[in-house]
């Protein structure tokens, strides 16, 4: 019965973060189009909310607070999916929404937090959440570095 509490809870707020997320995503993404002859010139603060939804999405370091939660609260299985399959879309469409000083940003932080954050854990599931942090550090950079070297990776 508990276990059913925590994969209930666990649901309602992979939900809840996805929604906002997917809501941020929309937002950006159509105050882009409307405002583009505007926006040209400059870094547009709807890049960064773009960037920010996407990266929450994904559990990326500042946005991963929701991350190791749902992690242990879910089924072997869609931990596997959660960990790996739910994360390729957003990067592909941070390959095309990046603003290179934010995502380096985003890197050292979750290079820092997965690392630092995974030390003091005892389940195995808050593990490789925080292993999957610092993991997106690594992909982000790469993807910064070189996308054809990025889509090799996950090929």
């Amino acid at each position: 019965n508990e276990k059913n509490n925590l994969s209930s809870e666990a649901s309602l707020k992979y939900f809840i973060v996805q929604a906002i997320s997917s809501m941020l995503v929309l937002f950006s993404a159509l105050m882009m189009l409307l405002l583009e002859e505007f926006l040209n010139m400059m870094v547009s603060p709807l890049e960064i909310i773009m960037n920010s939804a996407l990266l929450t999405k994904m559990g990326a370091a500042p946005f991963h607070f929701w991350f190791p939660e749902i992690i242990e609260g879910i089924t072997w299985a869609n931990t596997f999916i959660l960990l790996t399959w739910q994360k390729i879309a957003p990067m592909v469409l941070i390959m095309f929404f990046s603003y290179t000083q934010f995502i380096i940003f985003i890197v050292l932080t979750s290079l820092l937090v997965g690392s630092l954050k995974s030390w003091n854990q005892t389940s195995i599931k808050k593990i490789l959440a925080f292993s999957s942090i610092s993991h997106m550090g690594w992909m982000l950079s790469i993807l910064m570095v070189n996308q054809t070297l990025w889509l090799n990776y996950i090929a």
